[in-house]
């Protein structure tokens, strides 16, 4: 099981990417498997270790794992089926492509797609750390 789970939160331009960051790779530093999920839809958690991140997590160093979560991709990994069933209403309608894949992304999903991410790696006990950049404070109060 995960020992600790660390939420960096704040308004925006704080330094709680800079902070989760830092504070991961002193962990990992220090033996612990460690995690860096980033929450926030600006993904500047790749900005701020300098190289680029993906949707799943990937080892950036020695017991260091990095990654910024992709609204859509999760989308297509845990709601891919009612994902779908709503482009097509949406298509149905005469709602054009573009616009039916925004209105897709349900209100809420960001934040429940960050959930089902920290609860699948907080379960399998893989890291023994799991630190979250979480978005700015109004987007991250619906995250809790």
């Amino acid at each position: 099981m995960v020992k600790r789970i660390l939420l960096f939160t704040g308004k925006g331009g704080v330094g709680k990417t800079t902070c989760a960051a830092a504070t991961g790779l002193m962990a990992a530093q220090a033996g612990y498997k460690t995690l860096v999920m980033s929450s926030d839809p600006a993904h500047s958690l790749s900005d701020a270790l300098d190289i680029p991140l993906g949707p799943e997590p990937q080892e950036i160093v020695p017991n260091f794992y990095a990654q910024e979560i992709d609204l859509y991709y999760s989308m297509k990994k845990y709601w891919g089926n009612i994902r779908e069933l709503l482009l097509l209403v949406f298509k149905w309608q005469g709602i054009g492509e573009i616009a039916a894949e925004e209105l897709a992304a349900l209100p809420g999903m960001e934040e429940a797609s960050a959930l089902l991410w920290l609860e699948q790696f907080y379960s399998s006990g893989e890291f023994d750390l799991i630190i979250v950049d979480s978005a700015p404070t109004g987007e991250t109060l619906s995250f809790l």
